[in-house]
């Protein structure tokens, strides 16, 4: 619904991170690059390892699995998974590169289970949901692979649900990071904001009765 609003954003952008901080929903952790790294937690007492850092995956969790157990890639609308220990789809092996469907869970070795959508059609960006107890350093209620567009709102086509929303904020990459706009009136850092509104680093989005926070990671 919100897709005509935006235009399309460059894909060589290197990769960022963020948490987004949800008043009534918790931490969401939006992920940007097109190819994402998943393993175990190695070293430090960081949510993520640093942009750069080869000893660490993209997405580390506190489970018994190889340091880079697979690989998400986005390739235009799909998403495709590269095993590089024991991965299973639906509970299946798989040994290769492979297409993931739009909704399917995802097991990494023994027990490490996590869900995997894409919510809308409107977006190529996917949400990843943990359905194990197996969390990053700091505990986050789930992962979005973020390709142009974020969705908040209380509908099953938003990648992050916030049950007592009544209304929705859209979340977009730019050049220069995440900007921000929503059909109602929306504030940044308590200012009203026009159109698409440039979010910064640690600045608190509001619209309505509901607010965010974003932080950027690296």
């Amino acid at each position: 619904m919100f897709g005509p609003l935006f235009n399309t954003q460059n894909e060589s952008q290197p990769g960022r991170r963020y948490m987004a901080w949800i008043d009534g929903v918790g931490a969401w952790l939006i992920l940007t690059g097109e190819k994402v790294s998943v393993g175990r937690v190695t070293g430090g007492m960081g949510l993520l390892a640093k942009s750069g850092d080869e000893d660490e995956a993209d997405l580390a969790l506190m489970a018994n699995m190889s340091r880079r157990h697979a690989s998400l890639e986005r390739v235009e609308e799909d998403y495709l998974i590269t095993p590089h220990s024991r991965v299973s789809v639906y509970g299946r092996p798989v040994d290769r590169q492979t297409m993931l469907p739009d909704d399917c869970e995802v097991t990494l070795g023994d027990s490490v289970r996590i869900g995997f959508s894409v919510p809308t059609p409107l977006s190529a960006s996917a949400r990843l949901t943990f359905q194990s107890n197996h969390r990053p350093r700091t505990s986050v209620d789930g992962v979005v692979l973020m390709a142009d567009t974020c969705l908040l709102g209380n509908g099953p086509e938003n990648h992050i649900c916030c049950p007592s929303w009544s209304t929705s904020v859209v979340l977009a990459r730019t050049e220069n990071g995440l900007a921000a706009r929503s059909r109602e009136p929306l504030f940044v850092d308590g200012k009203l904001a026009q159109g698409l509104a440039a979010v910064e680093s640690g600045q608190v989005i509001t619209t309505g009765q509901y607010r965010f926070r974003l932080e950027a990671l690296n």
